[in-house]
């Protein structure tokens, strides 16, 4: 969303008395805070009206502060600088307070502390100027109107008092409604009519001289118009406080060192004035049925062109001060295609300073468009050359916050966190950014969540090192040649770092196992102690093909059914546990009865390898 705040003190009352002081404080934000798509022209558009204001409004250059993306304690303070101008002045005075840039129903979107509507109203009421006029482009500009507004296009400014003096304020839509750029004007679709307006387009009775009421009856109906077939149609609206009797000048065309340029009698075809390049609107009228609409402009080199339904046909002219010129068929006119647009812009003429604007221009317009990484290539390019450009520095966070938000959307917070951390470095104003705070604050989230990870990270490896018992689970093994069985499987459970449960099916003596081992050293190498029963396939009436063997030990001759078929054993031993394996060496005494009944214990080794997760 965008507002454009115009404060415009521009008061003409007929046969006063008093001289007159206009001051001016017009503000141009493109940015906006972190989560706006940022505007391309708004700073333009602040000073095509600072150069009508000059040009045609008797401002005075040095009452006319011009700022470009300030915090908003530069605009308090650009304000109590008026106040303090103008106070105890015996003379009248107007002051003109513009500003183009984001906003919400609530609230202007510049760096620094808040800046409300309400605060801006006050501020308007309370400056010590007998006039004040404020004009506000943006996405629901119309809540600064809301207490006491009107939202008709009705409006008059004519009372019986002797005196101006008051505030009007006069916005581009409607409290809940969107206020529009245009790529095909180069700017926004109310400021550009209220200019073109205010340059002769809005000259309803022939006077020479454009009143607010004029102006504000032109822009509506030209912005109503324009914006009517564009799905989010803007509804322009105003607040009136003014006493006395007279009416507001805001541009008078009769002024030396300027140059006509005149549209004559038609049926409403379209006439546009550009700059030389062809970059900037200058100005926009149509052709009307009953008089010559007269456009007053700076002495320059201009491209003129006529809008027609199936072509543009497009002229140069040049004029000098005090010179006019009539856009008849007498202009030597060129065709061209209308798919060519209306602002075609050359950057083959301009300046290294004005080439640096268009491709800021550029790289806005294309983070607008969701381009995020087309545009910080551009921003580089701009830093490479100029490291001191801010607004390229600006540019280049607004991208990567857009970037971070990418990687947001697919849960890369690793990536999300580079990108926020990176923009931060970029525009270190950011932390005054009311949107980014949600951001920023995010950006802490998952700064200590990275850090949490690498402190987790960097105590398992050190719980690991200094034994893997204590974040090892499970285990799998196998015994070659065991009191556990030969060629069995085995599964253990490691409870409380120390304990070992393991049950094994025992494929070489046809048997299962069971056993419990106690690891108590607490590193990777600690003694065991183990205790287990081993029962066989046929005690159990499972059957299995073939006969027992015989063993010889001690030259007794014992069945494998003796010793396998149920025993019972404790053991001993050395068990090492690394980070993917576990290795236990020992030995074991078997307890078994053989044939006749009699209680044998005999000595086995314990070979045991297994993994652990």
């Amino acid at each position: 969303m965008r507002l454009w705040v115009s404060l415009i003190f521009l008061v003409a009352v007929a046969h006063s008395a008093h001289a007159e002081q206009r001051y001016a404080v017009l503000v141009g934000a493109n940015p906006g805070w972190s989560s706006d798509r940022p505007l391309r022209y708004a700073e333009d558009d602040a000073e095509r009206v600072r150069d009508v204001l000059v040009t045609l409004g008797g401002f005075p250059e040095d009452h006319v502060a011009l700022l470009r993306d300030p915090d908003t304690n530069e605009v308090r303070a650009t304000l109590r600088d008026l106040t303090n101008n103008t106070k105890g002045s015996s003379e009248d005075t107007l002051v003109f307070f513009y500003y183009s840039g984001h906003a919400d129903n609530e609230r202007v979107h510049l760096r620094g502390d808040v800046l409300t509507f309400k605060e801006i109203r006050d501020t308007l009421r309370s400056l010590p100027s007998t006039i004040k006029l404020a004009v506000i482009d943006a996405c629901k500009s119309g809540a600064v109107v809301r207490k006491g507004g009107s939202k008709v296009d009705e409006f008059e400014v004519s009372v019986d008092n002797p005196k101006l003096s008051g505030m009007v304020l006069l916005t581009s839509s409607g409290a809940d409604e969107l206020s529009q750029e245009s790529r095909a004007l180069a700017g926004s679709v109310f400021t550009h009519h209220l200019v073109s307006g205010l340059r002769g387009a809005a000259d309803e009775n022939g006077d020479k001289q454009v009143t607010v009421a004029e102006a504000y009856h032109y822009a509506y109906a030209r912005t109503r118009a324009d914006t009517a077939s564009t799905g989010t149609p803007q509804r322009p609206s105003f607040q009136y406080e003014l006493s006395g009797q007279g009416e507001l000048v805001l541009a008078k065309l009769k002024v030396p060192q300027t140059v006509k340029v005149t549209i004559p009698k038609g049926n409403g075809t379209k006439y546009v004035v550009l700059d030389s390049h062809e970059m900037k609107l200058i100005a926009e009228a149509r052709a009307e049925k009953d008089h010559e609409v007269e456009l007053t402009l700076a002495p320059g080199t201009y491209h003129v062109k006529k809008v027609l339904s199936d072509k543009l046909e497009v002229a140069a002219i040049v004029l000098a001060a005090g010179e006019a010129a009539a856009l008849n068929d007498k202009i030597a006119y060129k065709d061209a295609p209308l798919a060519q647009g209306i602002v075609k812009g050359s950057a083959d003429d301009l300046s290294p300073d004005e080439q640096r604007e268009l491709q800021r221009s550029q790289a806005f317009g294309l983070l607008a468009a969701s381009n995020p990484n087309a545009a910080i290539v551009i921003f580089d390019n701009l830093l490479r050359a100029n490291p001191s450009d801010i607004l390229a520095w600006r540019g280049r966070a607004r991208a990567l916050i857009r970037i971070a938000e990418g990687y947001q959307a697919v849960n890369d917070h690793q990536r999300e966190r580079l990108a926020l951390s990176d923009a931060l470095k970029a525009d270190p104003l950011l932390t005054q950014d009311p949107s980014f705070k949600l951001r920023y604050e995010h950006l802490g989230e998952l700064d200590a969540r990275e850090q949490q990870v690498a402190e987790q990270k960097l105590q398992l490896d050190q719980a690991i090192r200094r034994n893997p018992r204590s974040v090892k689970s499970l285990e799998l093994g196998f015994d070659l040649f065991s009191a556990r069985g030969m060629f069995a499987v085995d599964a253990s459970v490691i409870l409380k770092r120390i304990v070992f449960p393991r049950a094994a099916v025992d494929f070489g003596s046809q048997g299962f196992d069971a056993g419990v081992v106690i690891a108590p050293y607490p590193s990777r190498w600690s003694p065991f102690l183990g205790a287990g029963l081993h029962v066989s396939w046929r005690k159990l009436g499972i059957p299995v093909g073939g006969e027992p063997g015989m063993v010889d030990i001690n030259d007794h001759m014992y069945s494998t059914e003796d010793m396998c078929g149920l025993h019972a054993r404790a053991e001993a031993g050395a068990q090492y546990v690394g980070s993917g394996f576990t290795t236990e060496l020992g030995f074991a005494i078997i307890s078994f009865k053989d044939v006749t009944g009699k209680t044998v214990q005999q000595g086995w080794p314990i070979f045991h390898f297994g993994w652990v997760w």
